[in-house]
């Protein structure tokens, strides 16, 4: 296991912002310690102040949602400590090795792959203004969240295989478009 220290660049919280008050910052820290001591059911309340105050803080949003959509109590504590202006340090991922998974179940993701891009492609340019008689504008739309058919191993072993490529946030675009829709 690797350890990093955790520089402004590197930080999975963004620019730390320049301005925080004490008061906000034992605000913050005493919402975490109730957070931490309640159990899951009522919690639910404490995590609505809690991105309140990160907001007030004004933490990076997507920092914040990644945080509270995800009830991530250990990642709110690094967030607090990085905020009191502690150096704290976060582990390396772990390289995963990549699962073999059978021609047939590959193919079998890729034609649904490419059947959900062409219907949420489809969805789009049957919206009010984007057809052919109004101003003719195209779908924008070149990367989807898989089918759930298929786990993440499929999906990554596509990726590995040059078929797929990885946009972030769960999101897969095909390495050459070949939908078929045109």
């Amino acid at each position: 296991m690797y350890s990093l220290a955790m520089s402004e660049v590197s930080s999975p919280f963004g620019k730390r912002p320049t301005q925080i008050t004490p008061t906000l910052l034992s605000e913050l820290a005493a919402t975490a310690d109730a957070i931490a001591t309640s159990d899951a059911a009522t919690a639910g309340p404490k995590w609505g102040a809690m991105h309140k105050a990160l907001l007030k803080a004004k933490v990076d949003p997507q920092v914040i949602m990644r945080l509270v959509a995800a009830r991530d109590a250990a990642g709110l504590a690094l967030l607090i400590r990085w905020l009191r202006g502690e150096e704290i340090a976060i582990e390396a991922k772990p390289v995963v090795a990549v699962v073999q998974v059978e021609i047939e179940v590959q193919r079998s993701a890729m034609r649904a792959f490419r059947k959900r891009l062409r219907f949420a492609r489809l969805d789009a340019e049957s919206r009010l203004g984007v057809g052919p008689m109004s101003s003719g504008k195209r779908n924008e739309i070149d990367a989807i969240i898989p089918p759930r058919e298929f786990g993440v191993e499929v999906w990554e072993a596509l990726v590995a295989a040059g078929r797929l490529r990885r946009e972030g946030g769960g999101f897969y675009a095909l390495v050459n478009d070949d939908v078929g829709d045109e």
